[in-house]
């Protein structure tokens, strides 16, 4: 017996396929719900913003995307293939890059080594041909490096690129996690709160090498983030989550004076 595909948000007839699509993902902790039925899509191309108070199931979410919780209940397909049989190990070679809250990295290890284990993650050759030496596995390594130091170059942190990541700021760190997620060389790039812990000069910066990843290396772009003057700037869609449930999903603007966004997150001033 066959099953008929889920439903998906947006869908229309003689419409191209989005690259990111979230079909009636539900996902429960016990007896607490923290995504129930969430559908939204986004093309390829775009920056969308996830927004929500705390606990509105911004993370879980993430972590559903990536592998790390498997739900209950949906489906999440990128570029048409649903990733329902994938493991978290899968998710690098399948086109999918993350940063996390707090800097991920590996203290002891140099930014440019954080950076090559992104490229490792999609690399061809196993453990057997590296122990061996062979030449595709050290034309292979030779190809990483290069990649990991353009990543490092592209947001700015070439000069750091043999110092221990213990050394460097915290902001320095979160731009080599976002060099390391880009040596994925993903088609979509999962943010988690990037502006968390920055100053004000250090969120424009980051503004602008956000769009860049998008407008110079063709990637699409999923942000959580609390920081709503960034969110809105930056942002083509937003989808907007409060208890686990989609309460908005549209352009910028059109979120911003929706009163049930209002209510429960943005405010009034917003």
């Amino acid at each position: 017996m066959t099953t008929s595909p889920l439903p998906l948000a947006g869908a229309t007839a003689g419409r191209a396929t989005p690259l990111l699509e979230i079909a009636q993902l539900t996902m429960r902790f016990g007896g607490i719900v923290a995504l129930e039925n969430v559908s939204f899509t986004v093309s390829k191309g775009r920056i969308a913003g996830l927004i929500g108070p705390n606990g509105a199931g911004k993370t879980t979410l993430f972590n559903c995307l990536s592998r790390l919780y498997r739900p209950e209940r949906g489906d999440v397909r990128l570029n048409g293939r649903s990733l329902r049989q994938c493991t978290a190990s899968d998710i690098a070679a399948i086109g999918i890059g993350r940063t996390f809250q707090s800097p991920a990295l590996f203290a002891s290890m140099t930014a440019l080594d954080n950076v090559k284990v992104g490229g490792h993650a999609r690399g061809r050759s196993g453990a057997l041909l590296d122990a061996a030496t062979l030449p595709s596995a050290r034309r292979e390594e030779r190809e990483l490096d290069e990649a990991a130091r353009a990543m490092l170059a592209f947001v700015g942190m070439e000069s750091a690129a043999a110092r221990p990541a213990a050394s460097l700021s915290f902001a320095a760190r979160k731009r080599v996690e976002l060099a390391r997620a880009l040596a994925v060389r993903p088609s979509l790039l999962l943010l988690d709160e990037p502006a968390g812990g920055l100053n004000h000069d250090e969120v424009a910066e980051l503004g602008a090498l956000i769009r860049s990843v998008r407008d110079k290396l063709a990637i699409t772009i999923l942000l959580v983030e609390h920081h709503m003057g960034l969110v809105m700037s930056l942002s083509d869609q937003v989808v907007v989550l409060n208890f686990g449930r989609v309460i908005a999903d549209g352009p910028p603007d059109q979120v911003r004076g929706n009163p049930a966004v209002g209510e429960a997150y943005l405010g009034t001033r917003h």
